[in-house]
Formats: structure tokens, sequence, C-alpha cells
């Protein structure tokens, strides 16, 4: 809410979380520019620099993790809007600690095209 002074600059009010997701996501996204212009435009290598974690990752989740944050950095930054950056950063961490606990992704399972049938267990 705006709030339009006579005698001042204007003031206005936010709500706890909207001012905590603006403040987190100014300074996530300054990081990353920042390292990607260090590492002369390489999202993986700026990654890489700024989160250790990302060393749980496989070289195809490293590049699917670059790519995705490369594409959704620039749009909020230009638009302002960060919620959207902050939770598939989160995402990726949480992966990365999963995989750090031991977890990995494993093959999905294949039903058979058509139904079999067994008998009881």
């Amino acid at each position: 809410m705006r709030i339009t002074r006579r005698d001042g600059d204007d003031l206005v009010i936010l709500r706890g979380h909207d001012l905590d997701v603006l403040e987190q996501g100014v300074a996530l996204s300054s990081r990353l520019i920042r390292a990607i212009g260090r590492n002369k435009g390489d999202v993986a290598a700026a990654l890489t620099d700024l989160f250790a974690w990302t060393g749980e990752f496989t070289p195809g989740e490293l590049h699917a993790y670059a790519a995705e944050i490369e594409h959704i950095l620039y749009a909020a930054s230009e638009l302002g809007t960060f919620e959207r950056l902050l939770r598939a950063q989160q995402e990726w961490k949480e992966t990365a600690v999963a995989y750090a606990m031991g977890m990995r992704p494993v093959d999905p399972v294949e039903l058979p095209d058509v139904p079999v049938r067994v008998n009881r267990p």
C-alpha cells in the first residue's frame, strides 16, 4: 500500500513476507549476476563458485540447474519478482542435500502394456 504525503516522500507498507522475498531475491540475483560476470558468462561455473553443494550434481544436472536459474534470473531481475527464483534455488539446494544424504534418482518403473494375471503372492 502506498500512502501519499504532502510534506514528504510517499510511505509504502508491505507484508513482512513480501519484504523478505524482495530482500532475499535482490541479494541472490546480485550474487548470481556478479558471479556470472566473473566467470565470463558461464552460469554453471558461477554456480559452482558460489555454492559448494553443486558438487553433488552430475554434469548434466549442473547444466540443467544452470539453464533453469539463468532463465529465471534475468526475468526476475527485470520484473522485480523473485519468488520463482528463490523457489527454484531452494529446490536445487534440497536436491543436493538429498544426494549428500545418499539418495539418488532411480529409473522409473516400467509397467507392462497389457495387464498380466499373477498368482497371489
